[in-house]
C-alpha cells in the first residue's frame, strides 16, 4: 500500500445513537488510518431530515471523545475537503445529479407515490419497473416544463455483472439485472446515500471505505457511478455481520446498547475498544490486553475476518475486568468520580485504598458501590446470619468473637499482615476451622459473605469501627 495516501472515514447519520456495530467500523477505520499514518475522516450524513435526533450529532462526538477514536477531519476541526456536513453540501450534489443525467448514466422519474406503493403493494421488495427510463427526450422536456415533481434515478446497465476484488470478502460478482435503479435525488433536492457517498467520497480522497456487508448488494449502484464520472473508486472492505449467541441478529436482549449506555454501565473505554477489535479480527488467543497504539500496531486489514462475528457479552465483562486490574488505583478513582458518592470522593485516601483491595472482584465500576458501600455505613446485621456461617452453638461463636475482640483491642500493631498472623494462631486454639472463624467474622462487619481479604477490610474500618461492629452481634 505503499504507492496509496490512506484516509479512511466514518460517516453516521444523526437518527440515533450509533450502533455498536457502526462503532467497531470506526474502530477498524481508525486503526487502518493510524497504521499507514493517514488521515480519519468524521463526516455527518444528515440527509434524511424526518429521521434526525435532537442531539444525536453530539452523541456521536461523546463515542469518538471516549474511546479515544479522534478525527484528523471533521464539522468541528474542519480540513481541507470540508463541509463535513453533507446538508451544507447540497449544491455539490444537485451538480453531479445533473451531470449523471447529461451523459447518460441517470434519468428523471416522474412516477408517483400511488404508482409505486401499486408496484409493491404484492411484494414490498420488488424493483422499480423502469418506467420512466424509456421516456423520450419530448417526453421529458414536457415533464418537466409543466413542473412535475420528480426524482433522478441511477441508469444501471440492465445486463452483465458488476465485479471487485473486496478487503475482505474477496472476488466478487453481482449481476446488474438482480440491481434496482435506485433513486440518487429526491423531489426535494435532497441526495440518498447513493450519490452523496460516492461524491462525498471521491472529493474527500477516501481511499479505503470499510462498512458492513449489509452494503454489498449496493456496491453495483456505487461503482457504477464511480465508472460514469470517471472515477477510481476507493478499495472496499465489507466487514462481517454481528451476531447473539444464538446465531441471531444482534438485539438489545443480546446485550447490544451504544458505547454511551456500556459507559454509563461501567465499561472502560480499553476494554469496549479491546472487545470490538476482536469481533472480526484475530490476535494471539483473543484475550491479550491491548491499546488502541498496540492495536495500531497489530492490525491487518488483509485478516478482517469474514464470517460474522459472536457478540458475547460475558467476553466484554472479563475483558473489562481485567482491564480494571490493570489501572492504577488512582486511575479508578478519577474514573469512578461519576459513580460514587460525592462524601465517598471528598476521603480520596479511604477511597482509595477500597479500590486497592476490591478491584480483583469487579467487573464494571459499576459494581463498586455496592461492594463497597459497608466501609462508609454500619450494616444492620441479622445474628442468625453470622450463626449460619458455622456449625457451632451460639454459645461457642459468642466466645469466639469475645477472643477476637480481646485480639483486638490488644494488638500492638493494627497492620493486616500483623493481624492475619495474630487470628491464624487464635483460630488454630478456638477449635473452629478457618472458615467458620473467619466467615463469621466476615459477615459481623460487611453483612455479606463475599468481601476483600478480611484483615485489608478491618485496617481500613479501623480499629475502633471494627471492634463497634463485632461486639454489636451479641450485646
Amino acid at each position: 500500500m505503499s504507492d496509496t495516501h490512506v484516509r479512511t472515514r466514518i460517516a453516521p447519520s444523526p437518527t440515533g445513537i450509533p450502533h455498536i456495530g457502526n462503532t467497531r467500523t470506526a474502530l477498524f477505520d481508525y486503526l487502518l488510518a493510524k497504521k499507514y499514518s493517514g488521515e480519519f475522516i468524521l463526516r455527518i450524513e444528515d440527509t434524511d431530515q424526518k429521521r434526525l435526533v435532537p442531539g444525536a450529532v453530539d452523541k456521536i462526538y461523546q463515542i469518538h471523545q471516549f474511546l479515544g477514536l479522534i478525527p484528523d477531519e471533521d464539522p468541528v476541526v474542519g480540513g481541507s475537503y470540508g463541509p463535513y456536513i453533507q446538508t451544507q453540501r447540497l449544491a455539490i450534489y444537485q451538480k453531479y445529479a445533473q451531470e449523471l443525467v447529461n451523459i447518460g448514466a441517470a434519468y428523471y422519474c416522474f412516477c408517483s407515490e400511488e404508482r409505486l406503493e401499486e408496484l409493491h403493494k404484492n411484494n414490498p421488495f420488488a424493483k422499480y419497473d423502469r418506467h420512466c427510463r424509456h421516456l423520450t427526450p419530448e417526453e421529458v422536456k414536457t415533464q418537466l416544463d409543466s413542473g412535475a415533481p420528480f426524482v433522478i434515478r441511477v441508469k444501471l446497465p440492465e445486463t452483465g455483472f458488476s465485479t471487485w476484488h473486496d478487503l475482505v470478502q474477496g472476488k466478487l460478482s453481482l449481476p446488474n439485472n438482480e440491481c434496482d435503479d435506485k433513486v440518487l435525488m429526491k423531489t426535494n433536492s435532497i441526495p440518498t446515500y447513493h450519490l452523496a457517498v460516492v461524491v462525498d467520497d471521491y472529493l474527500m480522497k477516501i481511499s479505503h471505505v470499510i462498512r458492513g456487508v449489509e452494503w454489498m448488494m449496493s456496491t453495483p449502484v456505487h461503482l457504477f457511478l464511480y465508472e460514469a464520472l470517471g472515477y477510481k473508486p476507493p478499495i472496499l472492505a465489507h466487514v462481517p455481520l454481528l451476531l447473539g449467541p444464538d446465531k441471531s441478529k444482534l438485539s438489545k436482549r443480546h446485550g447490544a446498547k451504544s458505547v454511551l449506555e456500556y459507559a454509563a454501565d461501567g465499561y472502560l473505554p480499553e476494554a469496549i475498544n479491546n472487545f470490538l477489535f476482536y469481533l472480526g479480527f484475530s490476535y494471539k488467543d483473543n484475550s491479550e490486553l491491548l491499546t488502541l497504539e498496540e492495536m495500531v500496531k497489530v492490525f491487518d486489514e488483509n485478516k478482517i475476518q469474514r464470517q460474522n462475528a459472536i457478540f458475547d457479552i460475558q467476553k466484554l465483562n472479563y475483558l473489562n475486568s481485567q482491564w480494571i486490574k490493570k489501572l492504577s488505583s488512582e486511575d479508578l478513582f478519577n474514573r469512578l468520580k461519576t459513580f460514587i458518592p460525592e462524601d465517598w470522593q471528598k476521603d480520596k485516601a479511604k477511597t482509595i485504598s477500597i479500590i486497592d483491595i476490591a478491584k480483583e472482584r469487579l467487573f464494571t465500576l459499576k459494581d463498586f458501590v455496592p461492594g463497597a458501600e459497608y466501609f462508609f455505613s454500619t450494616p444492620i446485621v441479622d445474628k442468625k446470619l453470622v450463626l449460619e456461617q458455622s456449625s457451632r452453638s451460639e454459645e461457642e461463636t459468642n466466645k469466639w468473637f469475645q477472643k477476637a475482640i480481646n485480639l483486638l483491642e490488644n494488638t500492638k500493631e493494627f497492620s493486616s499482615c500483623n493481624l492475619h498472623e495474630e487470628f491464624a494462631t487464635a483460630q488454630k486454639d478456638s477449635g473452629l476451622s478457618p472458615r467458620e472463624a473467619f466467615m463469621s467474622l466476615r459477615v459481623a462487619i460487611s453483612g455479606r459473605t463475599v468481601t476483600p481479604p478480611l484483615f485489608d477490610c478491618f485496617v481500613i474500618l479501623g480499629k475502633e469501627e471494627t471492634l463497634k461492629r463485632l461486639s454489636s452481634i451479641f450485646s
